[in-house]
């Protein structure tokens, strides 16, 4: 939609980052027992965060109602904002996660 914030998207991406230290957690305390489950691992429990937010987000704006809840969900006219919100906070799961397995080599300890 016309007069879009992208730097939502952009930051819903960045939240991926947290991946990064399920995944290296994971792995150092060898909840899993391969680098694939722990990169799932990482992603899935992004995605359930992510989903959680979107949900109490979504409670919030039925409770509250009217152009408060309007304000509070901030969709900007997009319908498909929290599907959206949610694809971005995995993708960047998805890469900080990677991100984690790459570096891998270089952790101490």
């Amino acid at each position: 939609p016309e007069g879009r914030n992208n730097f939502d998207r952009l930051g819903h991406f960045l939240v991926g980052v947290f991946a990064y230290p399920a995944v290296e957690i994971s792995l150092r305390k060898q909840w899993v027992n391969n680098r694939l489950m722990a990169w799932l691992f990482g992603v899935f429990a992004l995605g359930f965060w992510a989903a959680s937010y979107e949900i109490i987000e979504m409670t919030y704006a039925v409770v509250a109602g009217g152009e408060s809840g309007a304000a509070f969900l901030g969709s900007q006219g997009d319908i498909w904002d929290a599907q959206k919100d949610m694809l971005m906070d995995i993708l960047g799961g998805c890469v900080f996660g990677l991100l984690a397995l790459l570096n891998q080599r270089h952790w101490r300890g």
